[in-house]
């Protein structure tokens, strides 16, 4: 992901966390010149976001992924509502739009960390919880922030893994019975 920098610097000034790992897709994203932007390589998605908190300046924290699409307007949005609510509430959460199986995923909402705006101090507090649990280092630590306030910034992501694979599954499933069902058509009228 490359970083491109608005014109102007917006209040308050955000740390973008970004996992990346080699073969990803590089796509921008537009920042205000007093953002920043970290990216992680390492063990797993949870370890990359909670290294990334700790080598934040700012006091949000906006988590992105590799693989999705930021539009420019993205990071100024967040901001307004960080401005407007941010005294009430500590963690936010972008809207998901993408995939599809589960588009938008209404369950799952809250469980990627990417769509994810949090006050540094309440990120490190539950990556304490997180660091404690039992889990395993790819294990996305999204789960410990189900009470974000939901804003209407949207973001585009394609398919998961997880949906990837149940697609893939289906395909095939279909290709073998659509193969079964024409060798049996031909098997029935060779007869």
């Amino acid at each position: 992901m490359r970083a491109k920098f608005l014109r102007r610097s917006d209040e308050p000034p955000v740390s973008v966390i970004l996992p990346y790992k080699e073969g990803d897709p590089v796509n921008n994203i537009y920042l205000c010149e007093n953002d920043e932007l970290i990216v992680v390589t390492g063990e797993g998605i949870g370890y990359a976001r909670i290294v990334g908190a700790l080598c934040a300046k700012n006091d949000w924290l906006v988590f992105v992924d590799s693989d999705a699409v930021y539009p420019q307007g993205y990071i100024p949005k967040i901001k307004k509502f960080i401005r407007k609510f941010g005294d009430y509430f500590s963690v936010f959460a972008t809207q998901r739009i993408g995939g599809i199986l589960e588009n938008p995923p209404p369950l799952r909402l809250f469980t990627y960390e990417h769509g994810l705006i949090v006050r540094r101090d309440e990120f490190m507090m539950r990556c304490l919880e997180f660091l404690l649990s039992d889990h395993l280092p790819r294990d996305d630590i999204g789960g410990y922030f189900t009470d974000a306030m939901p804003i209407p910034v949207i973001y585009y992501h394609g398919l998961t893994t997880g949906e990837t694979y149940k697609f893939t599954t289906l395909l095939s499933m279909g290709i073998a019975g659509l193969l079964s069902l024409i060798i049996f058509i031909i098997m029935k009228n060779y007869k």
